[in-house]
């Protein structure tokens, strides 16, 4: 009979104890310097409803009041960090081969009808003018106190270093999530630059499950912990 309200006494005092700080975590835990709250990312920019990767889809995004820009990183043969998803032409220009192949001022514009990726069959297409791969550089010209979060995706040590300068180069380090799906890339990334976020890698990509759980225990507040989830552009694939 003690022993059983000995366990009902310590049960009960748990049960007080975790709602009253599940309630009020301060209590236990310092407030964190948080920069930036993100609920809401634009995948390319919003693929699907622009010409992805594009200076017009980032502004489009921010103009509807997106909390973060999602873009992909290549390097040209001479050095220059393009934003593009595709390491290759063939699928947005008429031209073929890798963008490595080519200097930046010999990328053609991206073709009118350009393909979905998350929706098979679908093609997108625009009157707008705005089909040229924008660098990097001047995507942080015209967003400067944006939230952008940068795959990097090629496992290549000099565009990994020359995103890392321009980050430091536009103080864009409390805005910036960076790494890749690969583990490897991620940790590269990481090493390079730690006081940006660097996103979760393979342990989490295609995992919805957890993603929603992070996503409810608000990880998704950025500089919380070192790590974040894009849950929009990484549950339909990156």
């Amino acid at each position: 009979m003690v022993i059983e309200m000995i366990l009902a006494v310590l049960v009960g005092c748990y049960i007080i104890s975790s709602l009253i700080l599940f309630k009020f975590p301060m209590l236990v835990h310092k407030r964190k310097d948080v920069k930036f709250v993100c609920r809401h990312i634009s995948h390319r920019g919003g693929a699907g409803e622009n010409y992805e990767n594009t200076l017009s889809a980032f502004r489009h995004a921010v103009e509807l009041g997106t909390d973060m820009l999602e873009l992909d990183c290549q390097l040209t043969r001479d050095g220059q960090v393009v934003v593009s998803h595709d390491s290759v032409l063939d699928v947005r220009t008429e031209l073929k081969g890798a963008i490595s192949e080519y200097d930046y001022a010999e990328l053609p514009p991206i073709k009118e009808h350009i393909p979905v990726d998350f929706m098979p069959g679908t093609s997108f297409s625009s009157k707008s003018e705005d089909r040229r791969f924008p660098l990097l550089e001047e995507t942080f010209q015209h967003f400067p106190s944006t939230p952008i979060n940068i795959d990097i995706k090629t496992d290549n040590n000099e565009l990994i270093e020359k995103v890392s300068d321009l980050v430091k180069k536009y103080g864009r380090e409390h805005i910036t999530v960076w790494g890749n799906i690969k583990d490897v890339v991620t940790r590269k990334c990481y090493k390079m630059r730690p006081a940006c976020v660097c996103y979760a890698p393979s342990a989490l990509h295609g995992n919805t499950a957890i993603h929603a759980l992070i996503t409810f225990l608000g990880v998704l507040r950025v500089k919380s912990v070192h790590v974040i989830v894009e849950v929009t552009a990484r549950c339909i694939g990156a």
